[in-house]
């Protein structure tokens, strides 16, 4: 039996807040009802954007009706998206060209609504104009399956709830850390950011200082926030948060005593720590003034997430204080160094039936370097990669960004290579091509019982293979590099992973070492080594070291020009 579902929103005085709101609604009854895998659902919701925010933006903007309905049709054959605003927009006449400008708006929605969907079209309803988007199953016809949808939303509520809200406060707070002119600045947006998405009425940042923590930046509508410092010494809740560096949540019955500092000053509350490096530097306490439902688990994690992001920007600005006007630019250096290497793993746990080992050697002049070994729950293993374009203190804040993504995705469940690379290039490439900068990056899931390796790269240097007798294999990437292209999808390769094989990830600071004469140490180089350290039977640590070693005598011990990453990865049973 054949079936069709349907749902519609329809918003009147439309602002931009309301794209966000519709899109959930609308991929969030796709997702509900299994329709099509991610890559479809993707793309359609790309679609389904542009022309929601079409139809509020311009469809609304020359007419007393200010209103705009979405309808959405579930057909055994295809999805069908109904979009009606006011407006007497008549369609496009010319072909759908990509504008050469990556900040220019014209002619980009038409672009992707054109390429995402299978049928545009154009109808009129009651004196207003219908855009009609239509995209076809590429498998087999969609059937409607009762129970499933309930199931699915039981199982993942949490992430359908903050998703959006997530990724627009992270590209958001990402954008504002790299931009902001001073640390207020970037206080006062996150805040803002914080209360708009969670609801709450007030949020304000507590810092250390002289064993007191004194308020620093305040955003909302209680103006209750005693100006005095809470020392921490004290018995109070913020203290309390602040020296055990755990979280507390405290909903309209809670009982706060009458001596703290934090009573009377809201209904409802939460704090959380802000945390840089395994410092505690403060605390973050945002709460609702009203009677109102206590927080849900997808605005608590925006609100840690702003927490990491002012650990981040309060350390930084400590940090700049101290320059004297003679060590500016070698201090900025140094910071970007000391964050850089705060993103990586130092210490390696024991894998079952793995012998690995990573580092990043910075350069004098700190690069966007980064590696990453992710043990997930399956005991499957996760290896990254990354080189950002550039130096200093932007190449830094870009890892640190990249990496917060990549824990983000990885939380949710994604673990599939080119699923968390197009993911991460989704995030990230709009700041990137603002920035004009760009991040090759690969990254390899090895398989729980370690047979097999699936390997995805974003424009980044061939993976090595070194099989058990000693031959040496290049894995070449296919894809572009992250920010080049918003909506670009990579593809992973499968790769037999058998019993004292080794697998090398590196950066190109390792093979474009160069002598005095402008002799470069590049592949044959590596893979000279490599064969030399088979033979004496190095462990993986002895390999990286072996092997940076060498690089050293090779460059006459000069200084690094660029970073030197490398994560080795053997099979021993």
């Amino acid at each position: 039996m054949k079936c069709e579902l349907s749902c519609c929103l329809e918003v009147e005085d439309p602002v931009m807040q309301d794209i966000p709101k519709a899109l959930e609604q609308l991929v969030g009854f796709l997702r509900d009802n299994a329709v099509g895998d991610d890559l479809f659902i993707s793309q359609f919701e790309l679609a389904a954007a542009e022309a929601i925010n079409n139809a509020a933006e311009h469809g609304c903007a020359n007419s007393k009706k200010r209103f705009f309905q979405a309808r959405l049709y579930l057909k055994p054959e295809y999805v069908e998206l109904r979009v009606i605003d006011p407006s007497d927009f008549g369609g496009w006449k010319e072909d759908p060209i990509l504008p050469d400008d990556p900040l220019s708006d014209g002619g980009r929605g038409y672009f992707i609504m054109k390429h995402m969907t299978d049928e545009l079209i154009h109808e009129w309803e009651n004196g207003c104009h219908v855009l009609i988007l239509r995209k076809r199953f590429n498998q087999s016809p969609w059937r409607y399956s009762p129970g499933r949808a309930d199931k699915m939303v039981a199982e993942m509520a949490d992430e359908v709830v903050s998703s959006f809200e997530m990724i627009n406060t992270l590209v958001d707070l990402g954008e504002w850390l790299a931009m902001a002119p001073d640390r207020s600045s970037f206080l006062d947006g996150a805040l803002k950011k914080l209360c708009t998405v969670t609801g709450a009425d007030t949020a304000y940042v507590r810092i250390e200082e002289k064993k007191e923590l004194r308020l620093l930046r305040q955003w909302g509508a209680s103006l209750k926030v005693p100006d005095r410092a809470v020392k921490i010494i004290d018995p109070s809740i913020e203290s309390h948060v602040f020296v055990t560096g755990r979280e507390i949540t405290l909903p309209e019955d809670s009982l706060i005593a009458k001596n703290d500092p934090i009573f009377g000053i809201m209904l409802s509350e939460f704090i959380s720590p802000v945390v840089f490096k395994d410092k505690y530097r403060g605390v973050l306490v945002m709460g609702r003034t009203k009677q109102a439902p206590y927080f849900d688990a997808g605005q608590l994690k925006v609100a840690r997430m702003v927490a990491d992001y002012i650990g981040i920007i309060v350390t930084l600005s400590e940090l700049q204080k101290r320059h004297t006007s003679d060590q500016l630019a070698l201090r900025d250096l140094e910071i970007a160094s000391q964050l850089q290497l705060s993103l990586m793993p130092s210490a390696f746990s024991s894998f079952h039936a793995l012998d690995l080992y990573g580092t990043c050697r910075p350069a004098l002049q700190a690069g966007g370097d980064y590696f990453d070994i992710i043990s997930l729950p399956d005991t499957s293993l996760l290896c990254v990669i990354a080189d950002v374009m550039g130096k200093g203190l932007p190449a830094a804040l870009l890892s640190t960004m990249l990496r917060t993504n990549l824990y983000a995705i990885v939380a949710s469940g994604v673990s599939d290579p080119s699923e968390v690379i197009s993911k991460i290039n989704h995030l990230m490439s709009k700041d990137l091509m603002k920035l004009e900068m760009f991040i090759t990056m690969t990254c390899a899931w090895i398989s729980p019982d370690r047979s097999m390796i699936y390997n995805a790269s974003a424009g980044h240097l061939p993976t090595i293979l070194q099989k058990a007798g000693g031959r040496i294999d290049e894995i070449e990437g296919m894809g572009i590099p992250l920010g080049i292209f918003h909506d670009n999808v990579y593809a992973s390769q499968s790769i037999p992973f058998e019993i004292g094989d080794r697998m090398l990830l590196y950066t190109d600071g390792i093979i474009e070492t160069m002598t005095s004469d402008d002799t470069m140490f590049n592949l044959t180089g590596l893979k000279r080594f490599l064969k030399i350290s088979l033979d004496k039977k190095y462990s993986s640590l002895e390999t990286v070291a072996g092997l940076l070693n060498e690089i050293e005598v090779f460059s006459e011990n000069k200084p690094a020009a660029d970073d030197r990453t490398v994560i080795i990865v053997s099979r021993m049973q």
